[in-house]
């Protein structure tokens, strides 16, 4: 999915991630691009791009000190 929840207020945002994204789709595997970092937390894996070049791959706790997420 690319960004489907990029326009959404902070609050509806949060509702439709948590129920939709992580209740209702929970044994599907899915993948989520954006921009936001706001629910970082709730994955299961990050990747991050740069030029097309992964500069950023792990679980959100081992990964959150870096400096790229800033």
């Amino acid at each position: 999915m690319d960004d489907p929840i990029s326009a959404l207020d902070a609050n509806v945002k949060k509702r439709i991630f948590k129920n939709l994204f992580v209740k209702h789709l929970q044994n599907k595997t899915r993948v989520l691009v954006t921009h936001a970092v706001d629910f970082l937390a709730l994955v299961d894996r990050v990747i991050v791009l740069a030029e097309g070049k992964v500069v950023i791959d792990g679980k959100y706790e081992d990964i959150k000190g870096n400096p790229y997420l800033d």
